[in-house]
């Protein structure tokens, strides 16, 4: 029997790799648009992860990721 998981977590765990995720990435794991993803994003900043934007190369995609460290509260 498979495991059944939340898109939610989906996201977190593709956000905790050392390399974060694109968005394409997001989107091809979860079939969600964009804004839904970036909605996603801002309801994991309220819940205290710190959701970060790593800096794009030259050409490269924008990437987000999960930092080591809980935001504190009131940040």
């Amino acid at each position: 029997m498979s495991k059944v998981t939340s898109k939610t977590a989906t996201i977190q765990k593709l956000l905790r790799r050392p390399k974060g995720a694109s968005l394409a990435q997001l989107q091809a794991a979860t079939q969600w648009q964009t804004h839904s993803l970036r909605a996603a994003l801002t309801r994991l900043r309220k819940a205290g992860l710190a959701v970060e934007r790593l800096p794009v190369a030259k050409g490269g995609t924008t990437r987000y990721r999960i930092a080591t460290e809980r935001l504190q509260a009131g940040s």
